[in-house]
């Protein structure tokens, strides 16, 4: 169902953003924190994200989190670690009501996900695909300077499904 949902969004995506070309484009870089819950594992991540917006409604955007630290987790009466190694994802991005200081947005989109677990002698690593989705807002406090809050849902190919919630500073270029 969520393809279904995705490949819809970013059809409509496609055809609207060249059938409304006077909005002028305009590039977002942005570096923050997200914080993962993946099934009781809280793992902390540095993001970073480039963003093109097409017009005033319509963009993509890419993002990368980069692992900070570790979580311990009781199995068995064992300590393990878990920690993220990386994520990178793509994402089309839908802003419903957006005007020059603030915009609030939907997005869906696909990621890639490293993590690892360790306990005392054993170590393994683990590559999983997640379809995602989510919501937030960008409120732009001083011109091109502003703050974004979101929360994207990842439901991992494995099974696993994960709540990210993050802020980040955010930095437009053009438009």
């Amino acid at each position: 169902m969520y393809r279904s949902l995705i490949a819809a969004s970013l059809s409509v995506l496609a055809l609207t953003a060249t059938a409304s070309a006077q909005d002028a484009p305009q590039f977002t870089l942005g570096a923050g924190y997200e914080r993962f819950d993946l099934d009781g594992v809280d793992l902390d991540s540095f993001v970073l994200r480039g963003g093109y917006d097409f017009n005033q409604y319509f963009g993509v955007e890419g993002q990368l989190n980069l692992g900070l630290g570790d979580d311990t987790v009781d199995v068995l009466g064992t300590p393990v670690d878990v920690e993220l190694n990386y994520a990178a994802g793509v994402f089309g991005v839908v802003r419903p009501w957006s005007n020059d200081q603030a915009s609030v947005f939907l997005r869906a989109g696909y990621t890639v996900a490293d993590a690892e677990a360790s306990l005392p002698g054993y170590n393994v690593s683990d590559n999983d695909n997640a379809w995602a989705f989510g919501a937030g807002g960008e409120w732009f406090f001083s011109g091109n300077n502003g703050v974004r809050v979101d929360y994207t849902r990842y439901e991992f190919d494995e099974g696993s499904d994960a709540d990210a919630f993050g802020i980040a500073y955010v930095r437009r270029f053009g438009g």
